[in-house]
C-alpha cells in the first residue's frame, strides 16, 4: 500500500510579508500626493514720480531676461548661497521664470513710462522697437539669513545704437514679511519693480537719437 503524497507550500517569511505591505502603503501615498503650489511674480506700482523726458524712445522692447539654468527651473529656488542651491519642496513657478520675469518687467515699465508703448520680447506686435531693455539675472532667491536678493545687470539702448548703451550692475535686496514662500515671491516682485525704476531712469538719460539726414 502506497502512502499518500502531500505537497506543502512553504509560507512566506514574516519579514517578506511586512516589506510587501510597506511597499503597498508607499505606492498608495505616492498616488495620493498633491500637486505643488504655483506662484507668479506680480507687477509693482512705482513709488517715484512719473516724470519723463522727451528723449525716451516711443516704442520699447524688454528682451527676455537671461536666467541661468540653475534658477530657470520649475521648482522655485528658495535659498541661493555661494556653494549651494536649495529648491523649495511643493512650490513651483506657474510658468518658466525668464519669460514671466520679462512680462512683469514690461508691465512695470509701462506704468512708469505713460505715453510710451512697452512690450516683452516675442509678444505679438507689428511695431518695431526704438529702444531695448536687457536684463541678466545671476541671483534671484533668499540667502541663509532670509534676505531676498536680485543680482545681475541692466542695460538699455536705442535701436541700432548699442554702442551708447547705458549699463549698471544689479545688487538689490529686500526683507520679506515672513519666512513663507508667498512673502519671498512678493519681495522678488518688489525688486523687479526696482529694476523697472532703474530702467525708466536710464531710458530718460539716453543720448538723443541721431538726426536723420534728408536726401
Amino acid at each position: 500500500m502506497q502512502r499518500p503524497f502531500w505537497h506543502f507550500t512553504p509560507s512566506r517569511p514574516p519579514r517578506v510579508v511586512a516589506c510587501a505591505a510597506v511597499a503597498g502603503l508607499l505606492a498608495l501615498a505616492g498616488c495620493g500626493s498633491s500637486d505643488p503650489t504655483l506662484y507668479s511674480l506680480a507687477p509693482i506700482a512705482s513709488t517715484q514720480p512719473s516724470g519723463m523726458g522727451g528723449q525716451v524712445p516711443a516704442v520699447i522692447e524688454v528682451r527676455t531676461p537671461g536666467v541661468p539654468p540653475s534658477l530657470d527651473r520649475q521648482n522655485i529656488v528658495g535659498t541661493q548661497d555661494d556653494y549651494s542651491l536649495t529648491p523649495l519642496a511643493g512650490a513651483a513657478w506657474s510658468e518658466p521664470l525668464a519669460p514671466m520675469l520679462g512680462h512683469v518687467l514690461a508691465t512695470d515699465l509701462q506704468q512708469r513710462l505713460p505715453g510710451r508703448s512697452v512690450f516683452a520680447q516675442n509678444d505679438a506686435t507689428t511695431v518695431p522697437a526704438q529702444g531695448f531693455v536687457e536684463v541678466e539675472i545671476t541671483r534671484f532667491a533668499r540667502d541663509a539669513s532670509g534676505v531676498v536678493h536680485l543680482g545681475g545687470s541692466l542695460s538699455v539702448h536705442r535701436a541700432g545704437d548699442a554702442e551708447h548703451a547705458l549699463s549698471v550692475p544689479l545688487a538689490l535686496t529686500a526683507t520679506p514679511a515672513d519666512s513663507g514662500t508667498r512673502a519671498m515671491v512678493a519681495a522678488l516682485s518688489q525688486l523687479a519693480g526696482q529694476v523697472a525704476d532703474m530702467a525708466a531712469e536710464r531710458l530718460q538719460a539716453l543720448p538723443p537719437a541721431p538726426a536723420q539726414t534728408r536726401r
